[in-house]
């Protein structure tokens, strides 16, 4: 098993963007590549938290707790997935400083990307670098809306850690408890395979020292 202890948390200051779907799709397949996973559930509604119960005997390599102390990195886990509330205070700054990686979910609309500005101010705030954040595109379409929406995150040059796509299997997996990709085919799968790992591409050029062009 991997000495690596690789933590990554997942906020935006705007609800509804898919932060707990994601957090348990990357603590499932880190826990499938036989990682083992701290999942923190630090929002009030416990989404991640309970998700994760239904499926909690199919993975036994995956934790849940729902608060975030200052000695986890000291216990013997690989990866620590933050699952984080949509809101500005010590949680969330505890929460980013404890990150190696931030990852940024957005919609294809105005109202998740309207507060990406303050975003990446407070998580720089926080000290964490521009280079460890990322964005990720989440669920959007191809609809003119959208288009517009890509093309405001393309002038800021936001870092685009990947790009994931609605499915309804994914969703009733997670709803009955299931493995996050059952029934999906390879092409359904992939994208999400490909987040997993560019975080850790990134996480280990950074290890290195390399912090140009992390998500290319």
């Amino acid at each position: 098993m991997s000495k690596e202890k690789l933590a990554v948390t997942i906020w935006n200051y705007k609800g509804g963007v898919g932060k707990s779907t994601i957090s348990l799709i990357l603590s499932q397949i880190a826990a499938q590549n036989n990682l083992k996973v701290l999942a923190i559930d630090l929002d009030e509604q416990k989404n991640l938290a309970e998700t994760l119960k239904l499926s909690q005997s199919l993975f036994n390599s995956i934790e849940v707790r729902t608060e975030l102390k200052d000695d986890f990195a000291d216990e013997d886990f690989n990866f620590y997935v933050i699952d984080t509330h949509p809101s500005k205070d010590e949680t969330i700054t505890k929460a980013l400083k404890f990150a190696d990686i931030v990852l940024v979910p957005v919609l294809g609309d105005y109202n998740s990307i309207i507060n990406l500005r303050s975003v990446w101010e407070y998580i720089r705030d926080a000290g964490v670098g521009a280079e460890q954040t990322a964005i990720i595109k989440n669920c959007i379409t191809s609809s003119k809306l959208a288009a517009e929406v890509e093309a405001v995150l393309d002038e800021h040059k936001y870092s685009v850690a990947g790009r994931l796509p609605r499915s309804n299997i994914l969703l009733k997996n997670i709803a009955s408890g299931d493995c996050w990709d059952k029934y999906m085919r390879k092409n359904q799968r992939s994208q999400f395979i490909e987040l997993y790992k560019k975080i850790w591409h990134a996480y280990r050029e950074m290890l290195k020292g390399n912090f140009h062009n992390l998500w290319k």
